[in-house]
């Protein structure tokens, strides 16, 4: 039996810290002009970098503290 090296991957891979809009769609599941909205109504900081507009993780996670409700 011929046996495969197994290449190990480190699990402290990076992470980043802005999100395009379309990584927020991948990631949070709602549609792009949704996360528009909220970054045109002031509800979402966000960085301008050239025509992109990025996200701070941390940002979104304010984000979702500030909108919770409980019934």
């Amino acid at each position: 039996m011929c046996e495969i090296p197994i290449k190990k991957i480190s699990v402290t891979a990076s992470v980043k810290r802005l999100l395009s809009i379309k990584d927020l769609v991948a990631v949070m599941g709602a549609t792009e002009w949704f996360w528009r909205s909220q970054i045109w109504d002031g509800k979402l900081k966000y960085v301008q970098v050239g025509k992109k507009m990025f996200v701070d993780r941390e940002d979104v996670e304010t984000f979702i503290q500030s909108n919770k409700f409980k019934n």
